[in-house]
């Protein structure tokens, strides 16, 4: 079986949740939160060697994901995410 990359959008606490669990399951994992990153999730990512940008959403990286997970908080009318609702209806 190919592993999958996986990106999750936002890094609060239920991303970076599931951050974790995606990289203990053996999925490669990209955390995009286009605000800060409180300095504690970021520790965490770092401590499980968790990928992540803030302060932006880099398209090509979120687009080519093979499952892109998007946290409660994002609404359903941010941009990326309606970029990513065009890539999967194509």
């Amino acid at each position: 079986m190919q592993t999958k990359n996986i990106t999750i959008l936002g890094a609060g606490e239920s991303g970076v949740g599931a951050a974790i669990l995606a990289k203990k399951k053996g999925f490669n994992v990209f955390v995009s939160d286009n605000g800060n990153i409180k300095e504690n999730y970021k520790n965490i990512l770092l401590q499980h060697k968790i990928d992540f940008e803030e302060g932006k959403h880099t398209q090509s990286l979120i687009i080519n994901a093979d499952v892109v997970i998007k946290s409660p908080g994002i609404p359903d009318k941010n941009p990326i995410i309606q970029l990513i609702k065009i890539k999967v209806f194509l």
